[in-house]
């Protein structure tokens, strides 16, 4: 039966009354969302607040002044905003500045800053902070290891070489409180990605100078970002809460961070199998073991790195600055072995510096090819067949752990069998083999690089263009090698950049000025309860201190 216009119209109040009242019920019955100390609203998976504590295990840092020294306080991103950041896939994102430009000729940046930063005592985070850490950085006071990463800026390099330097000199400058402006000597596209490093991250002046060295502790330290340091138990751990200050773009989730130091003779799965840490890095000699175990093998996250490890030679000195030695060496050495079977997987074989992570990565398996056939021929062409009057060498290892020495025999074993050639190795500490390295003192020597910024100029300008003893890393030297480092330099288009970087690798690569032989897979494990990865565009998967929050499956472990 149709009802009538009159019961149609009764009918219709009657339904929307109950639809209001369900909807009043739903409202009244629905759970608050959990926003965190300073606001951040959580994910709906999020476990409650009281549980929002990320654990994790890392080295005590001696420092966390690392404007000055990058590795004295590594992993404290957290801690201090640069101008600019990135994100998982490595582009830049607005961190300390909202906003930024380069002029037409690309020569100058200028930072428009977010007016509301504040720092942790509540001072306002100006452009004044900035020009004063790198000030203080770039100074040669300060003698910071780093400070070549900003040569590029305007006066940099003699501001940093020279003691009575003037400062004024230095291209950064303070146009207003919350526009800071760096100029540099040529177009340098890839300025951005040095800026977002941690080696840019600001430090409180007052504190600095109220406190010197001891301004990171605990009670003195001031940050500008998501966290503060709230505790610091010598020995034992760091704790990290919530800057109830910060309001820029990178809030944090959890409300707590708590750092375990780690001990070196410490295993290093059991913390993280005991449910005390919600991460721990996979090393080669425990990939095994994690692959064959059905749950830890199903919290595993592999990711390539940013990194090659390679051989370097002093190319200026016999035997080494015969390129076919160099070259027979390449040959000898079989880079699927030692990645697949040596490191289970835990690498990639490399022929090339830049790993497939950089757009400007080129395959060069063709190059520097296994093939001791060939490695036989050219060293008799350099005058030692089958390895006969080819002198013993020592090669160098940096703080060799058991994975490095182990790929480092597996080389010793293929450059004697293949080549004749007998070697033997030294082991030293970061600041010996450094300081042995920068000043060419080392014939042969087995070494990684992991990227700072993921731009060419990183891993071939900075690693492999021709320079002075003491500043440089290595001494190879080709003439053409080094105009096309000048040329990209000075290149502001990015496709034209990158093919002039693959000319200059490909001189690099067929000249062995640098035999590569992996670039390594990060294996991680992540806890079920560890949210908030991302997954970059190499197939990898990201981890930040903005994005991780703990899941409600840690309830169930209470």
């Amino acid at each position: 039966m149709i009802p009538s216009p009159r019961l149609r119209k009764v009918l219709l109040v009657v339904w929307a009354t109950a639809a209001f009242s369900t909807v009043v019920v739903l409202s009244s019955s629905a759970v608050p969302p959990l926003v965190n100390a300073i606001g951040k609203v959580l994910p709906l998976d999020a476990a409650p607040l009281a549980y929002q504590t990320y654990h994790f295990m890392r080295d005590e840092p001696a420092s966390l002044d690392v404007s000055v020294n990058l590795y004295v306080g590594e992993w404290n991103e957290f801690l201090f905003e640069t101008l600019l950041g990135r994100d998982e896939n490595g582009d830049l994102i607005p961190a300390a500045a909202e906003r930024w430009e380069t002029s037409a000729d690309g020569k100058t940046w200028t930072f428009y800053m977010r007016k509301t930063g504040k720092w942790s005592d509540g001072r306002p985070v100006t452009a004044y902070d900035f020009l004063y850490t790198y000030r203080r950085s770039l100074s040669y006071e300060t003698a910071n290891p780093y400070a070549a990463f900003y040569y590029d800026i305007k006066g940099t390099k003699y501001y940093n070489q020279n003691e009575d330097a003037d400062p004024n000199t230095l291209g950064v400058r303070v146009k207003d409180e919350y526009t800071l402006e760096i100029e540099t000597d040529h177009p340098a596209p890839y300025l951005g990605l040095i800026l977002s490093y941690p080696t840019s991250m600001p430090v409180p002046r007052w504190q600095v100078e109220k406190y010197g060295t001891r301004w990171t502790e605990a009670e003195n330290c001031v940050t500008n970002s998501s966290y503060q340091l709230t505790e610091w138990q010598t020995g034992s751990h760091m704790t990290f809460t919530l800057n109830p200050y910060y309001d820029g773009p990178l809030k944090g989730y959890v409300e707590n961070l708590h750092r375990t130091f780690r001990h070196p003779s410490a295993a290093n799965l059991l913390p993280y199998e005991n449910n005390e840490v919600g991460f721990a890095n996979v090393q080669a000699n425990e990939l095994r073991r994690v692959q064959q175990d059905p749950i830890l093998s199903s919290e595993m996250v592999s990711t390539p790195a940013d990194g090659t490890w390679y051989v370097f030679f002093n190319t200026h000195e016999p035997p080494f600055n015969n390129m076919k030695v160099r070259q027979a060496i390449a040959h000898a050495i079989d880079r699927d072995t030692i990645s697949n079977v040596i490191l289970r997987g835990a690498a990639t074989p490399a022929y090339s510096m830049l790993p497939r992570t950089f757009d400007a990565h080129e395959n060069y398996s063709y190059v520097q090819r296994f093939d001791p056939q060939l490695a036989r021929r050219l060293l008799s062409e350099a005058g030692y067949p089958d390895g006969r009057g080819f002198p013993m060498m020592e090669m160098w290892l940096r703080q060799a752990n058991p994975e490095t020495r182990l790929v480092a025999e597996v080389i010793q074993s293929m450059l004697q069998e293949y080549l004749g050639i007998r070697i033997t190795f030294r082991s030293a500490d970061y600041p010996a083999f450094t300081s042995n390295m920068f000043n060419w003192n080392i014939k042969l020597g087995l070494v990684p690089f992991f990227a700072d910024y993921r731009d060419p100029k990183n891993m071939l300008d900075m690693i492999w263009r021709p320079g002075e003893r003491g500043r440089s890393r290595h001494d190879y030297t080709n003439k053409a090698f080094g105009r096309l480092l000048q040329e990209a330099d000075r290149e502001a288009d990015s496709v034209k950049r990158t093919n002039i970087y693959r000319q200059a690798e490909r001189i690099l690569v067929e000249e062995a000025g640098g035999v590569f032989i992996y670039h390594p897979v990060t294996n991680a494990l992540y806890k079920p309860w560890i949210k908030g990865l991302k997954r970059n565009k190499f197939g990898g998967k990201t981890f930040s201190f903005t994005d991780v929050y703990i899941g409600k499956e840690y309830l169930e472990l209470r």
